[in-house]
């Protein structure tokens, strides 16, 4: 190999790993955001209010009485 294609092959194998590592770290940020948002996702569910279960005893008739009248 001659001195200039040594170079290229440098300049090239170096533009190659700038560009990989590049990927990488964008990859990683991706995943962290992801990461975040699921977290912010979580956190609203759990702090959503339930609802309301009613009370349903001997006492009362809800629920017991179908107008089946058309």
């Amino acid at each position: 190999m001659e001195i200039n294609e040594i170079a290229a092959s440098a300049s090239a194998a170096a533009a190659q790993k700038t560009e990989t590592s590049h990927a990488v770290k964008t990859v990683e940020m991706a995943n962290e955001e992801i990461e975040q948002t699921g977290e912010q996702v979580l956190q609203l569910l759990e702090s959503a209010t339930q609802p309301r279960k009613l009370r349903v005893g001997a006492v009362t008739t809800l629920g017991m009485n179908l107008d089946v009248k058309a």
